[in-house]
């Protein structure tokens, strides 16, 4: 491109400092869009807040674990337990008052007509906390990182320009 001299320094600096931010920005901003992202439509889209349990039919239940009657459990959790059975997955998620938390994450054998099951919660799904304003400030970085990347030849560029108006000048 151009043969004019650029000090030591500053060449370094503007050739290898300067996108090496840039990059180290755009992978921050990336990262912080997509939590900031995903803070803010994770409710919406249903990803998390409601527990998913697993109902396993048993004929020899574990030793220690705790016994429930299906009265036991809140209207939420045999509402999960109906579902979970009705399901070819055996899963259902409880959609309310999570009334025996404790018992059903070590697993608690529930009996319904006669019938033991293992009902175990298998997914907590708690929402992420973060501030959304992650995503903006992500989207920010990403541009401040693009142009420390795209300063190397933007600044070239300006030095043959202004090389260019200076031999016009001298002419």
């Amino acid at each position: 491109m151009s043969d004019a001299p650029i000090p030591d320094e500053e060449s370094t600096l503007i050739t290898y400092a300067v996108p090496f931010l840039g990059v180290c920005f755009i992978a921050i901003g990336i990262a912080s869009t997509v939590i900031g992202g995903y803070v803010v439509i994770q409710d919406a889209v249903g990803l998390c807040g409601q527990p998913t349990i697993v109902v396993e039919e048993t004929d020899d239940p574990r030793q220690g674990a705790p016994e429930l009657s299906y009265d036991a459990l809140s209207p939420a959790e045999q509402a999960a337990v109906d579902d979970a059975l009705a399901s070819p997955l055996n899963e259902g998620q409880i959609d309310g008052d999570l009334a025996n938390e404790a018992a059903l994450l070590e697993g608690a054998v529930v009996t319904i007509n006669d019938q033991q099951y293992l009902v175990t919660i298998a997914s907590l799904d708690s929402c992420h906390e973060a501030n959304p304003l992650l995503a903006p400030i992500g989207v920010v970085a990403i541009l401040i990182g693009v142009a420390g990347v795209l300063t190397p030849p933007i600044y070239r560029k300006m030095a043959d320009i202004e090389e260019w108006m200076q031999r016009d000048r001298g002419e």
